[in-house]
């Protein structure tokens, strides 16, 4: 059994390249998707995991207003399922 411990820093790195558009040899994200990623850990890896989660994190990618793109639900979805235990 493989056991993976990622800090806080290398969450937010990891969320920030998801939420900024991952591609091969992408190293870092831009700075507004690194404050994106605040958000979204925080919701992900927060107490309360209900239905209205993955609206609210696409919410946050998409800098919408209530009506996140189709992308920016899928980089939620694919989120809440890396940050999650």
């Amino acid at each position: 059994m493989r056991i993976t411990i990622m800090t806080r820093a290398g969450l937010l790195r990891s969320a920030a390249l998801t939420i900024c558009g991952w591609r091969e040899g992408k190293l870092e994200s831009c700075n507004s998707c690194l404050r994106k990623a605040d958000a979204v850990v925080r919701l992900a890896k927060g107490p309360d995991l209900n239905t209205a989660v993955v609206p609210r994190i696409a919410d946050v990618v998409c800098d919408s207003d209530g009506q996140p793109c189709a992308a920016c639900w899928d980089k939620a979805t694919t989120l809440l399922l890396e940050l999650r235990p």
